[in-house]
């Protein structure tokens, strides 16, 4: 299989990782989106896949350029490693609006595939705590993208906020 063919399916596959999210922000009630019942609510992890999403499409931590109006510390959601509280200390002031991360959805979808043309899948990941390839970065990254939005869906469920379907490819499935 060629690298074209392996780019496009990467991109089809981050589509659907993304389309099941905004699916769950979408079904997100108001009322639960911004609220203290989790340690983190909604809206943190879902900034949280989207900035790691974003900066794990770049070539490296020195590329990464912030989403416009970003939440200094919104992206880390805490944890007993020293690496999941890079910027402990900070205080997170306010949250994002479901109208912000669904633009920052965009964002992230938007030339995909020439993001994910522009590093080779073959080179190293370009962080150096991720040993392996780019490809494998990008596999590892929609992963990702996929636990949180089922910790997400998980949370809607317990509320009895049902009708996620599963996208296969970058197409939102129909009559499901």
């Amino acid at each position: 299989m060629d690298n074209k063919t392996i780019t496009e399916i990467l991109a089809s596959q981050y589509k659907a990782s993304l389309g099941m999210l905004r699916q769950a922000v979408g079904k997100v009630p108001d009322e639960q989106w911004n609220n203290d019942e989790y340690n983190n609510p909604n809206w943190q992890i879902t900034y949280h896949v989207l900035w790691a999403t974003r900066y794990y499409l770049g070539a490296n931590n020195e590329s990464y350029v912030p989403f416009e109006n970003a939440i200094e510390g919104a992206e880390s959601l805490g944890g007993l490693q020293d690496w999941e509280n890079v910027n402990e200390g900070i205080k997170v002031e306010g949250f994002h609006t479901k109208g912000e991360v669904l633009s920052f959805v965009d964002k992230v979808t938007n030339n995909l595939k020439t993001t994910i043309e522009a590093l080779p899948l073959n080179d190293k990941s370009g962080f150096e705590w991720y040993p392996y390839t780019r490809l494998e970065l990008h596999i590892n990254n929609i992963r990702h993208i996929q636990h949180h939005t089922a910790q997400i869906i998980e949370r809607l469920k317990a509320k009895r906020i049902t009708g996620f379907s599963w996208w296969a490819d970058e197409n939102q499935p129909q009559g499901w």
